[in-house]
């Protein structure tokens, strides 16, 4: 069998093993759930994590690698969407100008995320946490309107839930410590 014949099959197999849905064992589903019930949008939430898993029995750890992972891969994507196609193709000033202040904004959450992936594998939820944030807080700062609807509408929505959802899974897999109280002073 030559190369070529392996790398067809491989391929083959790869893309009939994404298209294969598996359905969660009753105690993924409830982490599952546990996630999804702090989203806006429990079906959307639920189907892609669903989507992402393997085998039907999967950890909060393996879930919270997979989210992150996702979170980032559709922000290198919306960001090259961005610079390959959306603000060369602009012809409206105001496209323009939202494009351009999305893609700085975008290679900002980029960073976050990546830096958010590599203190999960660092096993420092607290450093994931705050990147994560960050990425949030650049979301917002790519600026649509449903009353001006561009591809950036659908873009920030789905990146804002893709964050939430890694967000939510990494509070599961290490909760963040208690607040102290306040130290009276006399």
């Amino acid at each position: 069998m030559t190369f070529f014949h392996l790398l067809i099959s491989l391929l083959i197999c790869i893309n009939f093993t994404s298209t294969i849905s598996v359905v969660p064992d009753p105690q993924t589903q409830e982490l599952i759930n546990r996630i999804c019930k702090q989203t806006i949008d429990f079906k959307f939430c639920n189907k892609t994590i669903s989507s992402q898993l393997i085998r039907r029995r999967t950890s909060i750890k393996t879930i919270a690698k997979l989210t992150a992972a996702k979170a980032w891969i559709n922000a290198i994507e919306t960001l090259d969407n961005i610079e390959g196609s959306l603000l060369p193709k602009a012809k409206d000033r105001r496209d323009k100008a939202e494009f351009d202040a999305c893609r700085k904004a975008y290679k900002l959450v980029d960073a976050h995320l990546d830096n958010a992936l590599k203190y999960l594998y660092l096993r420092d939820y607290r450093f994931m946490r705050a990147y994560q944030a960050l990425a949030l807080v650049n979301i917002s700062m790519c600026r649509t309107s449903f009353f001006h609807p561009t591809p950036m509408v659908y873009a920030n929505w789905n990146m804002k839930m893709l964050t939430d959802i890694a967000i939510y899974a990494s509070k599961i897999l290490a909760p963040p410590p208690p607040l102290r109280p306040k130290k009276k002073t006399p």
